[in-house]
Formats: structure tokens, sequence, C-alpha cells
């Protein structure tokens, strides 16, 4: 028993040698052979670039069984575009649609009457916009 943890433990050791220490290994007097790696220090977590709704016309079957609100609205359009996969490229299914309206039917209604009222409508329009709007860092 152990030899077995010991082995274990001089193992996760040598694995642990052999990844550290690679920035330096770059940046090393002398070091010329190859390109430095496409990525160094924080580089790959910089700001991702906004998001944008799909900016042609909506079409496909599922475009008349959707909200006006959502259709015709730019916020709307940013909530079916950018918050559905299925809708990215502005085509809008049936299934899609219904997922869409459901969704925001339950997202707008706030105070949980079964009605939405204009007022709760734009509050969810806005707000539900912003949601994928927002610069993600």
């Amino acid at each position: 028993m152990r030899r077995r943890t010991l082995l274990t433990i001089l193992g996760l050791a040598g694995l642990s040698a052999c990844a550290w220490g690679y920035d330096e290994h770059y940046d090393a007097p002398g070091w010329q052979a190859g390109p430095h790696p496409a990525y160094r220090g924080g580089e790959w977590a910089g700001p991702r670039p906004m998001r944008t709704p799909f900016e042609g016309a909506l079409t496909g079957p599922g475009l008349a069984q959707l909200d006006d609100w959502l259709k015709d609205t730019p916020e709307g359009r940013a909530i079916v575009t950018l918050g559905f996969t299925d809708a990215a490229n502005g085509v809008i299914s049936a299934e899609t649609a219904d997922r869409v309206n459901i969704w925001f039917r339950h997202y707008a209604d706030t105070n949980r009457d079964m009605t939405i009222t204009d007022p709760e409508i734009r509050i969810a329009l806005v707000a539900g916009s912003r949601r994928y709007l927002h610069r993600r860092g």
C-alpha cells in the first residue's frame, strides 16, 4: 500500500514538472528557434466583441406565429436571433417560434397572473435584449 502511494506521488510530481516553466522557455536568452505561442499571458481572455442580432428580414414558416412585439421591434429581434441558436440566421421555424413565444411570455409576466400588460412587455423587451447585447468579458 505504501509503495503504491509513493509511486503515485512520484508520478504526479514528475508529471507536474513536465508542465512547468514554459513561459520562461520562450523568453530565454539565445532562444531563436521558433515562433512564440499564439497566446501569451492573458491575451486569450480579452473582451469579446459585442454580439449583434441578425440584420436582414426574418423569414421562415414560424414567422406568422411569432408574437408581433418580437418580430417588429429591434429588441424583440435581438431576443429571437441572439437568444435562440435555431434562429441565429434569421430563419424562424414553427418550433422555434413556439419556444420563443413561451419563453418571452413567461419572462414578461413578472406578477404571474397569466396576462402580460404593455408595461410588462416593454420592460421585458428592453431587459431581455440587454441580456444578449451587453459585452461579455
